[in-house]
């Protein structure tokens, strides 16, 4: 990383002991630590923030592969909004009661799905008495 050796690198901690004192020197790798890891996290934000910030450009440029959909961006509050949807037009009730609809339709699906494995896994009274 830096090219030191390791009698470098003992050499720098001797002189790290002896000017900050063996009481302080865990305070100062802890800092440096602090230090790092939030370096590291601005760095990897900035680079989510560009890369989104390029998909914008390319979805509104209309570079996009095929397979790419807007809608797949949004949230899942969001993407699930009907083509017809006005912000502000409804109240949060509506929202509620459809997202109650929704979760009741995916609940009756589950269901439906569970039925037929079992209607298909137990086997008819034809196939009990051979």
């Amino acid at each position: 990383m830096f090219d030191l050796s390791w009698v470098e690198l003992g050499f720098v901690a001797a002189i790290a002991l002896l000017v900050i004192g063996p009481k302080d020197l865990p305070k100062m790798f802890k800092m440096i630590n602090q230090f790092v890891t939030k370096a590291k996290r601005t760095i990897n934000d900035v680079k989510g923030g560009f890369k989104q910030l390029e998909n914008e450009i390319r979805i509104v440029e209309g570079t996009t592969p095929e397979s790419t959909n807007w809608k797949q961006l949004l949230p899942d509050e969001i993407r699930n909004l009907p083509d017809d949807f006005i912000p502000g037009s409804q109240h949060a009730e509506y929202h509620s009661n459809r997202e109650q609809q929704i979760a009741n339709k995916k609940a009756e699906i589950e269901q439906h799905q569970t039925t037929q494995l079992e209607q298909n896994a137990t086997p008819t009274k034809q196939e009990q008495a051979q």
